[in-house]
């Protein structure tokens, strides 16, 4: 649907995948017109704008960005470039909010010297025990994504905000304004003040000579926790919507919408009509859009009941132990699930034993329970004590 164009409404439920209904579309997006319109590829602007409520969805977006498009080993370029093109450039993402680095009409030196400091703390470890936390902080995305961190500081000592062409990520304000990322994840409030202040105009400048440079050019917005923005707050942020096509030269049909939630009702036609509403209202729709409604199927489970855990084991168990490092967690995990049945003996990795508890957890009575009370609901632990261990004191 996405890549026909259509705009998208996605429900369904917390961790059943809802990035990844805007994420394939975004890369499907930037990879056909890299591939298919070479000169437009080769212009800066805006292809991607993800908007977020608040500041930690930003940062949650942004680190699996590093882990996606700014992956450390590269993979994701030389794969961007076998399907578009050896000589394409490589596609960049930045998060412009009030926590990067730094509001100000100009750079000043002391302040690129601390960020410099910064930078340098987070990517280049100082002694031998601190570089396999690096090495992990850089596989959970946690830090920046540049081609070459040393360069970039070493210009940054000079208060010069350049980016590297193979550079995914543009960290500072000064970056963006000067080279417009293709994906901006940024808040409502921001995006207000980027359309008012003058210090950004070139950012929307080369965004409105994109799309002018061909019609088939349509921005791609996408509005995650869509429900957040009911009442006054969303008719805030369909006045922003609407301000942005001003700045931008364009009208709704240049601007395909990816809405994302957990919560919206789907018991009836009324409540399919009411969602369809909202989402016009929302996304500045003068005439109605219809938006393709995709939701969640709830897994059922009934039935799968196999095993029970004995309350001994896990009251004998050490809950901090299935959190040590990998060697001990894995250790720990052996030890508990080997005196159970329906335990594959023959599992002996880490990873393994991660994915077979996937699978299998909810053959168990405590999990099994757990699941069941949680799904959906918001239950106190109380009720979750005593539903789950109905023989055992709170």
């Amino acid at each position: 649907a996405a890549v026909a164009g259509k705009d998208l409404f996605v429900s369904t439920g917390t961790g059943s995948g809802k990035t990844e209904c805007f994420m394939w579309p975004l890369l499907a997006k930037l990879a056909i017109e890299a591939r298919n319109s070479k000169q437009s590829w080769s212009m800066r602007g805006i292809r991607t704008i993800i908007l977020y409520p608040m500041n930690a969805l930003v940062s949650d977006q942004i680190s699996r960005l590093r882990r996606m498009i700014g992956d450390p080993k590269n993979k994701f370029p030389s794969i961007f470039r076998d399907v578009c093109g050896n000589n394409v450039r490589r596609p960049q993402f930045g998060m412009y909010t009030g926590r990067t680095p730094y509001p100000g009409e100009e750079p000043i030196a002391k302040y690129d010297k601390a960020l410099g400091k910064t930078l340098s703390e987070i990517s280049f470890p100082q002694e031998d025990s601190e570089t396999e936390f690096m090495q992990k902080l850089l596989h959970e995305g946690k830090i920046p994504a540049k081609a070459d961190m040393r360069a970039f500081l070493e210009r940054l000592h000079e208060s010069r905000h350049i980016p590297n062409e193979e550079d995914a990520e543009l960290i500072t304000r000064f970056e963006m304004q000067q080279f417009c990322p293709d994906i901006l994840i940024t808040n409502y409030s921001m995006l207000e003040y980027m359309l008012l202040r003058p210090r950004e105009q070139k950012i929307w400048d080369d965004t409105r000579k994109w799309l002018a440079s061909n019609n088939e050019n349509k921005l791609l917005f996408v509005i995650d926790e869509a429900h957040m923005y009911r009442g006054s707050s969303g008719g805030e942020v369909a006045l922003l919507i609407r301000r942005l096509f001003h700045k931008l030269g364009i009208s709704r049909d240049r601007v395909q919408f990816i809405l994302t939630t957990a919560s919206m009702p789907n018991k009836n036609q009324q409540d399919v009509d009411s969602v369809m509403k909202f989402a016009n209202e929302l996304t500045a729709s003068d005439k109605a859009t219809r938006f393709c409604y995709l939701t969640g199927e709830r897994e059922v489970i009934d039935g799968q009941l196999k095993y029970d855990i004995p309350a001994e084991l896990l009251l004998g168990s050490d809950p901090s132990q299935f959190e040590d490092k990998d060697d001990l967690k894995l250790s720990a995990l052996l030890s508990f699930w080997r005196q159970l049945e329906g335990f594959d003996q023959n599992i002996n990795s880490l990873e393994a034993i991660c994915n077979w508890m996937y699978d299998n957890l909810v053959y168990y009575r405590p999990f099994h329970e757990l699941i069941k009370y949680c799904r959906g609901n918001a239950v106190s632990l109380g009720e979750l004590s005593y539903g789950i261990f109905p023989d055992l004191s709170q």
